[in-house]
């Protein structure tokens, strides 16, 4: 059985583009409400890449919540976004097989940043306080550090290119 990716993507864009991308999100929901699991646009040719559990976030408009197997469907989303002319930004993760990043598709640039083995290193759990450490502080949830450590990725590249 696979792991389960959650992701999380924000479409932008012109607002006919968009609504073209939530027509196409809100099929893929009816579709599945309706039993039919994993759903593809009909212009994605691969066989891979399934939008499972699909669902709008209530808070943004032409912001989608679903789940992959194993790894985030990186490939689907910009054949979407190039289909309708749109940029995305998708939040993936899947702690069981040390999966965390976020991929940004904007002016026809695709940039996907995300934690590699050694990241993880980073922090230890210890039983005895029952919490995460890491650079000498205490945090409740890995999913903390995990976020600083993409963020200083994120804004290291931007320096880079700066």
């Amino acid at each position: 059985m696979a792991n389960w990716c959650n992701n999380k993507v924000t479409f932008n864009g012109d607002k006919d583009s968009l609504n073209k991308v939530l027509a196409l999100f809100q099929e893929m929901i009816e579709k599945e409400s309706k039993g039919n699991i994993g759903q593809l646009p009909d212009f994605i040719e691969t066989k891979s890449g399934y939008f499972f559990e699909i669902y709008q976030n209530e808070t943004d408009e032409c912001s989608f919540h679903y789940e992959t197997k194993w790894r985030p469907n990186i490939e689907s989303l910009w054949v979407i976004a190039t289909h309708y002319n749109v940029g995305f930004a998708l939040h993936y993760e899947e702690s069981g097989c040390m999966v965390y990043g976020k991929t940004i598709y904007e002016n026809e640039i695709l940039q996907d940043f995300f934690l590699n083995q050694c990241d993880f290193q980073d922090f230890i759990y210890n039983v005895d306080t029952d919490c995460y450490e890491f650079e000498g502080k205490n945090y409740d949830y890995q999913e903390e550090i995990m976020t600083i450590l993409l963020d200083r990725k994120i804004n290291n590249n931007k320096q880079k290119i700066a």
